[in-house]
């Protein structure tokens, strides 16, 4: 059973296992959550700079993205030192790193979904035997686990007197945009 963030709840997390499965140049994965913090940046040290942030402060309103570019990875990693524990804890609010030089990407969506796009997969193997993660031909995903009679529940919430608006707000002092 995989540990879930504390924005969200999975009425069967019993049925959740550290997986992936492969499906053209997207690779979607459950990774129990103490882990998320040290694979997202297992993750982006693999990638080319410049790096960007893109926030979804609402998951389900995907016309709202907030971007942060140009980043290089001590930046990204001071981002991440301050508000990664709100980024990763935050149950409706969804979030992407990405290269802009090889277009390579790791979203963690809600439910904390993973999935990276990349032109070449292969190369993120490695890292994902690493952290024990397994292939399947079809992953089991929180989604798949929600009825009408057993939803799952995302929440938002404050860490450090902050919100994902506060750190939205806080960014832009340093060039956050609404796309």
């Amino acid at each position: 059973m995989i540990q879930t963030a504390a924005g969200v709840t999975v009425p069967f997390p019993e049925q959740l296992f550290e997986q992936y499965q492969v499906e053209g140049d997207t690779l979607t994965l459950n990774l129990s959550f103490d882990k998320l913090p040290e694979f997202v940046q297992a993750f982006y040290a693999m990638l080319p700079a410049p790096l960007f942030l893109a926030v979804h402060p609402d998951a389900e309103n995907s016309e709202l993205v907030y971007y942060l570019d140009g980043m290089t990875k001590k930046q990204l990693a001071t981002i991440l030192d301050g508000y990664g524990e709100l980024l990763y804890q935050d149950g409706l609010s969804s979030f992407a790193l990405a290269s802009h030089e090889s277009e390579e990407e790791i979203f963690i969506q809600k439910y904390k979904v993973i999935s990276i796009y990349s032109p070449n997969l292969m190369r993120f193997i490695p890292l994902l035997e690493r952290f024990g993660v397994e292939r399947v031909e079809r992953l089991t995903t929180a989604w798949d686990t929600f009825s009408e009679e057993h939803p799952g529940m995302a929440e938002s919430l404050e860490i450090g007197g902050e919100t994902i608006d506060d750190m939205i707000e806080a960014l832009s002092q340093i060039g956050m945009y609404q796309a």
